[in-house]
Protein backbone atom coordinates (compact mmCIF):
# COMPACT_ATOMS: atom_id res chain seq x y z
CA UNK A 1 0.00 0.00 0.00
CA UNK A 2 1.46 3.46 -1.13
CA UNK A 3 2.11 6.19 1.71
CA UNK A 4 0.46 9.73 1.25
CA UNK A 5 3.94 10.46 0.98
CA UNK A 6 4.45 8.29 -1.99
CA UNK A 7 1.25 9.65 -3.49
CA UNK A 8 1.88 13.38 -3.82
CA UNK A 9 5.61 12.40 -5.57
CA UNK A 10 4.08 10.34 -8.35
CA UNK A 11 1.27 13.01 -8.66
CA UNK A 12 3.77 15.83 -8.58
CA UNK A 13 6.19 13.76 -11.37
CA UNK A 14 3.09 13.59 -13.37
CA UNK A 15 2.39 17.09 -13.21
CA UNK A 16 6.26 18.13 -14.36
CA UNK A 17 5.86 15.24 -17.66
CA UNK A 18 2.76 16.61 -18.51
CA UNK A 19 4.04 20.66 -18.21
CA UNK A 20 7.28 19.77 -19.84
CA UNK A 21 5.19 18.35 -23.20
CA UNK A 22 3.76 21.07 -23.37
CA UNK A 23 0.41 20.95 -21.39
CA UNK A 24 -1.06 23.61 -20.24
CA UNK A 25 -1.90 24.11 -16.45
CA UNK A 26 -5.77 24.50 -17.28
CA UNK A 27 -5.45 20.86 -19.42
CA UNK A 28 -3.54 19.38 -16.34
CA UNK A 29 -6.00 20.44 -14.18
CA UNK A 30 -8.84 18.73 -16.06
CA UNK A 31 -7.25 15.59 -16.91
CA UNK A 32 -5.79 15.12 -13.24
CA UNK A 33 -8.77 16.49 -11.46
CA UNK A 34 -6.96 18.87 -9.48
CA UNK A 35 -6.73 22.82 -8.58
CA UNK A 36 -4.51 24.95 -10.83
CA UNK A 37 -3.50 26.57 -7.49
CA UNK A 38 -2.04 23.21 -6.65
CA UNK A 39 -0.43 22.83 -10.05
CA UNK A 40 0.91 26.30 -9.70
CA UNK A 41 2.36 25.72 -6.16
CA UNK A 42 3.93 22.41 -7.33
CA UNK A 43 5.67 24.11 -10.07
CA UNK A 44 6.84 26.98 -8.36
CA UNK A 45 8.33 24.92 -5.60
CA UNK A 46 10.73 22.79 -8.24
CA UNK A 47 11.56 26.59 -9.66
CA UNK A 48 13.02 27.25 -6.04
CA UNK A 49 14.41 24.72 -5.75
CA UNK A 50 16.49 24.55 -9.20
CA UNK A 51 17.06 28.43 -8.10
CA UNK A 52 18.70 27.23 -4.81
CA UNK A 53 20.48 24.10 -5.97
CA UNK A 54 23.06 27.28 -8.53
Amino acid sequence: MRTEEEAKYDLDQTIFEMYDSGSSVQKIAQRLSISTNYIMSTLNTAETEQKQAR
